[in-house]
């Protein structure tokens, strides 16, 4: 398919199955691509998959069993899509946390699936909502160039605001609430009968997403020293040693909520 039949398709796409069906078939040649996801982000609420393509069953079966309720929290692209005005796209690795590279989410995820790179735009639907495209890279293929990362922040001029646009004219679906990561934190400390305070939960919360003790720091306006002092006590209360069991703990806790 030529980029002006694509566009022209997109044009008059007017539902999620018929972006699905312009878009799809399109991005995962042209960028050589092994993923496309598209997914209805709710600042509150569990997000919704909108479409997938994933021919990998292991990355596949990886994503349904694990994204929908935890990964998503962890996910910088979640994170970045309630911090813009309208919309942006751009690497996985450029807006992700300083650390996420070496944080168990990734080691666990990334590692898991092979996945090597990801590409991919979020447009805020309203205050609350946002939605996001994205595609990805096994193991195999290189990195994204820039050169195609330009192409695809051409191509989102359009694909972006027509998604946002089909998504604000669908009703709104039954949705299922989510806490925040730093109150599931708080949660599951509470459920192990451990007293952490709400400012450890957010340093928990911060530590699992990727970012190191300065960066927890300038988010929090604390001093580095003040943020290894919660990260020790933190440790301390829970029993654990390391970012990995913290990750770990949230898992199993996650595993018990139905």
């Amino acid at each position: 398919m030529d980029e002006y039949s694509f566009l022209g398709n997109v044009a008059v796409a007017d539902s999620v199955d018929s972006y699905d069906r312009a878009v799809t078939p399109f991005l995962a040649p042209t960028f050589h691509s092994e993923s496309v996801l598209a997914i209805h982000f709710h600042r509150t609420r569990r997000p919704r998959v909108l479409f997938r393509w994933v021919p990998d069953e292991t990355l596949r079966r990886m994503f349904d069993e694990r994204y929908e309720k935890l990964g998503f929290m962890v996910d910088p692209f979640f994170r970045r899509a309630f911090l813009i005005q309208h919309w942006e796209a751009d690497l996985l690795r450029n807006i992700a946390p300083d650390r996420f590279e070496s944080s168990e989410y990734f080691t666990s995820y990334f590692g898991d699936t092979k996945m090597v790179d990801e590409l991919g735009f979020v447009s805020r639907i309203d205050t609350d909502t946002a939605v996001h495209l994205s595609i990805g890279r096994n193991e195999g293929r290189r990195r994204f160039r820039s050169g195609e990362v330009t192409k695809f922040r051409q191509l989102s001029q359009v694909l972006a605001p027509k998604l946002t646009q089909i998504l604000r004219n669908q009703p709104e679906l039954d949705v299922v609430e989510a806490q925040p990561l730093d109150r599931r934190f708080h949660a599951m400390a509470h459920a192990r009968r451990t007293d952490i305070s709400m400012r450890e939960a957010e340093v928990a919360a911060l530590i699992v997403q990727g970012h190191s003790s300065r960066a927890i720091g300038l988010k929090l306006g604390i001093s580095v020293q003040t943020v290894k002092v919660h990260r020790r006590t933190l440790y301390k209360k829970l029993s654990i040693s390391s970012q990995n069991e913290l990750f770990g703990l949230l898992v199993s806790y996650v595993g018990t909520d139905r």
